[in-house]
């Protein structure tokens, strides 16, 4: 059945020249060929997770400088509005005692204004009481002008 002779030796030969000729032509080569491109996605793959790596770091960063920047606009923006509501205050109260002191001035006006009414209306209502006696008493009508009011009403 199966038998030792001398072209199953030739065969056998010829299948180990075979295989070592297609060794150094045709797999060597392919697994060259093979090893490169490994070597290459696993490079590759480095570099993307170093850039992935890289891209998360900035991204941390800039999230962290805009949340910086967002606080320190957030302390400027209350500066702001407390100077303003303060500044605000303060002009209110200004105008407040300006109100007040105009107020004020225009009651002493008004207050000297009525005085000085009251004391020439008594002076006319003294004069023609005058008028009126001096012309009841004498009959005659005859105005009277030179009456020191001022000493008489008090």
């Amino acid at each position: 059945m199966f038998e030792f002779n001398a072209t199953f030796l030739i065969a056998m030969f010829s299948f180990v020249v075979f295989i070592l000729i297609m060794n150094s032509i045709f797999y060597q080569p392919i697994l060259n060929i093979i090893r490169k491109r490994e070597e290459y996605i696993n490079s590759n793959y480095e570099d993307s997770k170093k850039f992935a790596q890289n891209a998360n770091d900035l991204q941390n960063s800039r999230a962290a400088k805009l949340e910086q920047t967002q606080d320190k606009c957030r302390q400027e923006f209350k500066t702001v509005v407390d100077k303003v509501q303060s500044d605000a205050g303060e002009q209110i109260k200004e105008a407040k005692e300006n109100s007040k002191k105009a107020i004020q001035a225009k009651k002493a006006d008004l207050i000297s204004e009525e005085e000085s009414l009251k004391s020439s209306l008594k002076d006319s209502v003294v004069k023609d009481l005058a008028s009126s006696i001096v012309s009841k008493l004498t009959g005659i009508d005859s105005k009277v002008d030179d009456i020191d009011c001022k000493s008489l009403v008090k």
